[in-house]
């Protein structure tokens, strides 16, 4: 097995995808570089995009297909495959040289569809009925990726989604009503799973070899609320922080900043005012953000845990990862945005 904390050399290979069986299928040469971005700060995240450029003859007509993106790395003798990422590409552009077409291909993730197909008029997720379950079927309806659902929480309430909603829209509110996430594994698999709370990578005195040095931090409470107004169109429920300890209190501001909830979303039984002092609590959560670059890891995507043990360039406890771009070459250079939640008020 290769030990990614030592130098390694790599070399590139991509697979059209055999969509009914999910396997590699033909193997498109000429790939020239790739780089892949994943990225879960935004609502309905499609977790991961990227580009690729091939060579190819002219006129060879890509069309749109679902590629696979494999590094083979070697070292000292051994070599081990690694999957990058599994995307839906097309090409728009390419630049002609010789009898030899340099494509440029748009990847998109395999959540795609799942982004461009609207769900009907009055469509609903069922007070009880398992929220999982119900994620894998909307995702299954529409993707060609294998979906994998693990565990199951579910609604006090019916849940109607909005007119328009996407069916990813509507799969990431629900799971984030759960506190629960979508990951993509480098073969394209699609996990429906609570997020993880175990490290992929440990960033101790052995781990720091990964890091290139420099790392960049920042914690911003300026749009925190200190106070939650939360109804349901009868009765109104107020959560207020006036903790003199709190940099985000009333107390400490001398001022309200309110945040204001029409539209509650109960859950595991609890009532209006419970789900408002949940939501202060929620939202007086930030991020302190660390930003790095490190060499590659395997297993280490959006949503999974970075633990640090290096206080002495700010890296220390537990990190979660919500951006990172993978710039593909001799080997996997990746440049990581990552997160612990701190908190300045709690019930």
């Amino acid at each position: 097995m290769i030990d990614w904390t030592r130098g390694y050399s790599a070399r590139w290979a991509a697979y059209a995808v055999n969509v009914p069986t999910w396997a590699d299928g033909e193997a498109l040469s000429g790939v020239v570089s790739a780089s892949v971005e994943r990225d879960v700060s935004s609502e309905a995240a499609l977790v991961e995009s990227g580009t690729i450029e091939l060579d190819a003859p002219v006129d060879d007509g890509f069309g749109e297909r679902y590629v696979r993106l494999a590094m083979v790395a070697e070292q000292g003798g051994e070599t081990e495959r690694v999957d990058v990422c599994t995307l839906l590409c097309s090409c728009s552009s390419g630049d002609v040289d010789r009898g030899v077409d340099r494509l440029s291909l748009d990847g998109r993730s395999v959540l795609w569809p799942a982004s461009r197909k609207v769900l009907p008029r009055g469509e609903y997720v069922p007070r009880g009925y398992d929220c999982v379950a119900w994620c894998r079927e909307m995702l299954e309806g529409c993707l060609a990726a294998p979906v994998v659902a693990e565990g199951s929480f579910t609604l006090t309430e019916h849940y109607v989604i909005d007119l328009g909603s996407s069916v990813l829209d509507a799969v990431w509110l629900v799971l984030d009503a759960g506190g629960w996430c979508l990951q993509i594994d480098g073969d394209g698999t699609v996990h429906v799973r609570p997020r993880p709370t175990s490290p992929a990578l440990v960033l101790d005195d052995v781990g720091a070899r990964l890091i290139v040095p420099g790392v960049h931090h920042e914690l911003d409470w300026s749009e925190v609320p200190n106070r939650y107004w939360a109804t349901d169109g009868s009765v109104v429920a107020v959560a207020v922080n006036r903790d003199p300890a709190s940099p985000t209190s009333i107390t400490t501001r001398g001022y309200e900043s309110d945040a204001y909830d029409s539209s509650p979303m109960l859950v595991d039984g609890e009532d209006l005012q419970g789900y408002a002092e949940r939501m202060l609590e929620e939202r007086s959560t930030v991020h302190d953000v660390r930003s790095y670059v490190r060499e590659w890891w395997p297993g280490v995507t959006c949503y999974s845990v970075v633990r640090g043990t290096l206080p002495s360039i700010a890296l220390d406890g537990d990190l979660v990862v919500e951006r990172q771009s993978l710039e593909c070459g001799h080997g996997i250079k990746v440049s990581e945005q990552a997160y612990r939640e701190v908190r300045s008020w709690q019930r």
